[in-house]
């Protein structure tokens, strides 16, 4: 059952006075601090899915959600630094300070990772606040279940962020996404690389040298042209890996897409 943990109930409940609103400064540490015990509560009881009413882990997940997404909707709280939080959540910032994403794992067991992620953008003196993962019948899907590790003010209001995941297998990847705001919500490009939503990129894990990179300078997405291997080099028995073949490729960004470069 979804219970959503106003500010005010969170204030009380870590022994605070209601009056801590009327004050120019708020216990960010406090807030800080609680919201970690919810996450931290969540990870010790990430195997209990049945647990006691309200204390298995998915109530403690969307309790974790729901408390914060209303410390990130509320402008008094726009300050908060989220030092402890920072250790089990990974927090990103915009270089103009107006957008904030934030990712977790959700534990789901075995090899195959699901995170997720919220964002906090700043729009005419408001925060509009949401998830950038795409569900279908309560299931993350669409490549949108990552941790968004890296972010770039590209164009006019618009952030190339870049996230990792992993479906298990030996294998891992990486998206590239183009975000802006619009429509309340802040929402990927229009075919924007190549004619696809967000740029997908899959390797075997262990081969950092295989991961796609971003020059904020050139605004350019190079990444490395990959080929089928094969068990004992038996064309009949490929392997499901793929390793480079040594030649560098570019997406560029131009007229608010991204487009592969000519050779």
């Amino acid at each position: 059952m979804k219970r959503t943990l106003s500010i005010f109930t969170l204030i009380l409940s870590l022994g605070y006075s209601a009056t801590i609103y009327s004050q120019q400064t708020v216990d960010a540490a406090a807030i800080d601090n609680h919201l970690t015990s919810i996450y931290k509560k969540f990870k010790d009881n990430k195997h209990d899915y049945g647990g006691t009413y309200g204390e298995a882990r998915d109530s403690i997940l969307i309790r974790f959600q729901n408390t914060l997404a209303e410390t990130l909707k509320n402008e008094s709280l726009i300050n908060v630094k989220y030092d402890s939080l920072s250790k089990f959540v990974r927090i990103i910032s915009s270089e103009d300070d107006k957008l904030r994403i934030f990712s977790w794992n959700e534990f789901s067991g075995g090899t195959w990772h699901i995170y997720n992620s919220m964002y906090q953008y700043k729009i005419n003196n408001e925060l509009a606040v949401g998830f950038l993962t795409t569900t279908e019948n309560h299931n993350i899907i669409d490549n949108t279940e990552v941790y968004h590790y890296q972010i770039h003010r590209i164009d006019n209001d618009k952030y190339l962020v870049k996230g990792y995941g992993t479906h298990g297998s030996g294998k891992e990847f990486y998206v590239f996404r183009l975000l802006s705001f619009s429509d309340g919500v802040l929402k990927d490009c229009n075919g924007c690389f190549h004619g696809d939503d967000k740029f997908m990129y899959e390797i075997t894990r262990g081969h950092d040298e295989l991961i796609p990179q971003y020059n904020p300078e050139t605004k350019e997405i190079s990444y490395h042209g990959l080929v089928e291997t094969y068990i004992d080099g038996d064309l009949d028995s490929p392997s499901g890996f793929m390793k480079s073949t040594g030649k560098i490729l570019k997406l560029t960004y131009e007229n608010g897409a991204f487009i592969p470069m000519e050779d």
